[in-house]
């Protein structure tokens, strides 16, 4: 294939600079809003996460203390709880700021800024495959005008860690692919350590590159020869001798799953890989999910096809890094097939490397030069009315999250304030969307409810929260939902307030919130 060298630099380019800078400047304006914090919609459980990454950070286990009754009050294994390099970027901040933000709002900012690191990676790695600066332009704009880059831009999950990690371990291959022969050995060791330590970022990553990282070995030879195989597996001895010995000097334990049932086993039992079987796991991981890719990340699926066509019309051949980075890509996207689940927080995960893929197959569609004035203003109007597109989808959106959190927050205060106290804080059970308050609230003591789902004492509801002093129950119910511990509040506890309004995104969608639907906080003291 030709290199073009010399790109054009003109009008397009200018114009799709100032489209993606726009539209992350119209995202950022609703960082904390939109989606509600520990969204109902998606199942969120961002606070949670962060006060997961915060105690990891100050105690060296990965736990949540508020979950109490809980087994995420206890570490969650090895496996779960390796999470070191999410615990500094994410739990340090949250530790240090935790006076002054929640820890979502923490969260959120420290994603927002992964989610720019991300943007650059692409576009650098996108160039060091010899790709024009324009069609490098075109996929980012199709990434960041994207619904998924949106809300996994704005979640205190670790999503978009988990998918910069991947970016970069592909450009870690893609160094080995490149590396000549007598520097491979070095890459045969670097390549498992890589892979086993980046399960310090989350479980997901190694999970996810396993298979490319063996690719990649394969295809640079050091699987074909016995030094290549003894110092591969000399890699990932080192990687997993480091991570379990950090983790048995943090912790004391090398329980692999942790115990009791925890949320690792939660989504484990979960995964596509072990229902191969069932037609309705199968259903859900494949034909549901394309469709959820469609609603998610229909600009790059369109940038995908359209450079499909454009290799096919033209005929133009990949070259071998590309076509290298495409079979690691189809290898990834096997991958999260089988273990990544369905989740639409998951699709991010791919996205990012995915966009590197449509930025090369759009290339021949590009010329060295300008391109011609029709088809230069045609893809100037097509760019502008997608953007257009975007930021009205996310101030549609972004208006609805501010609604509904600023009202949430609003009655939870309402209701909190006049028994919060600095000297002897209660402590109060709550539902998910009022977690993220509560946990930046000094004055009152969260319990979180993760011991319905994860519970770990053998004992009636009724009796944890009298052993545990549950002062408190702060409890939702919507038109569809209702707090399921409404029904031991009655019991136990004496209504002592109440607040209604539009205060969750539980069983209400961005598209179509219905305002008409009222939902009803109650506080619950008990007797």
């Amino acid at each position: 294939m030709t290199v073009r060298t010399k790109p054009y630099w003109g009008g397009i380019t200018t114009i799709l600079v100032a489209l993606i800078v726009l539209v992350i400047i119209d995202q950022v304006r609703y960082l904390f809003v939109y989606p509600v914090p520990d969204t109902g919609m998606w199942f969120g459980d961002e606070t949670w996460t962060m006060l997961t990454l915060r105690d990891l950070a100050t105690s060296g286990v990965a736990r949540v203390p508020e979950a109490i009754g809980s087994s995420l009050a206890h570490s969650n294994g090895f496996i779960n709880g390796s999470v070191w390099l999410s615990g500094i970027l994410y739990g340090l901040p949250a530790a240090l700021f935790r006076s002054v933000l929640s820890p979502v709002a923490m969260g959120r900012i420290v994603t927002m800024l992964l989610a720019l690191i991300s943007v650059v990676v692409v576009y650098r790695l996108t160039r060091s495959l010899q790709t024009l600066p324009d069609a490098a332009l075109l996929g980012i704009f199709a990434l960041v005008t994207s619904p998924a880059f949106y809300f996994s831009s704005h979640s205190a999950r670790l999503d978009m860690a988990t998918g910069l990690a991947i970016l970069l371990f592909f450009w870690l291959l893609l160094a080995a692919f490149d590396a000549p022969f007598d520097k491979q050995v070095r890459f045969a060791f670097l390549v498992p350590v890589i892979a086993v330590i980046s399960l310090a970022v989350y479980v997901h990553v190694p999970a996810l590159i396993a298979i490319p990282a063996l690719y990649t070995l394969w295809r640079t030879g050091n699987l074909r020869t016995l030094k290549g195989v003894a110092t591969a597996f000399a890699g990932f001895a080192f990687g997993a001798i480091l991570m379990v010995g950090v983790y048995w000097l943090s912790t004391g334990s090398i329980s692999l799953l942790g115990y009791g049932y925890n949320q690792y086993y939660n989504v484990a039992t979960s995964l596509p890989v072990l229902h191969l079987l069932s037609w309705r796991v199968q259903k859900i991981n494949t034909i549901d999910r394309l469709i959820q890719v469609w609603d998610v990340a229909w600009p790059i699926v369109i940038a995908l096809v359209a450079g499909i066509v454009t290799r096919i019309r033209t005929k133009a051949p990949l070259s071998r890094r590309e076509r290298f980075l495409m079979i690691n890509t189809l290898l990834l996207l096997f991958s999260w097939g089988l273990f990544g689940g369905p989740a639409v927080f998951y699709n991010i995960y791919v996205l990012p490397v995915t966009t590197v893929c449509a930025s090369i197959l759009l290339m021949p569609a590009l010329p060295p030069t300008a391109l011609d004035p029709p088809r230069g203003a045609l893809l100037i109007t097509l760019v502008i009315l997608l953007a257009g597109y975007a930021v009205l989808h996310q101030e549609r959106f972004g208006a609805v999250g501010a609604r509904l959190t600023t009202e949430n927050a609003r009655a939870i205060h309402a209701l909190i304030d006049p028994v919060a106290s600095a000297v002897r804080p209660p402590l109060v059970l709550t539902d998910e969307p009022a977690i993220n308050v509560m946990a930046g609230d000094p004055n009152v003591r969260l319990m979180t409810n993760h011991l319905l789902l994860f519970g770990y004492e053998n004992l009636p509801l009724d009796q944890i929260l009298k052993e545990h002093h549950v002062n408190y129950l702060l409890l939702y119910s919507t038109v569809r939902w209702h707090s399921p511990f409404r029904h031991l509040a009655d019991s136990l506890y004496v209504l002592q307030a109440e607040r209604t309004g539009t205060l969750t995104d539980q069983a209400r969608t961005y598209e179509n919130p219905d305002w008409n639907e009222i939902d009803t906080l109650r506080l619950y003291k008990v007797q």
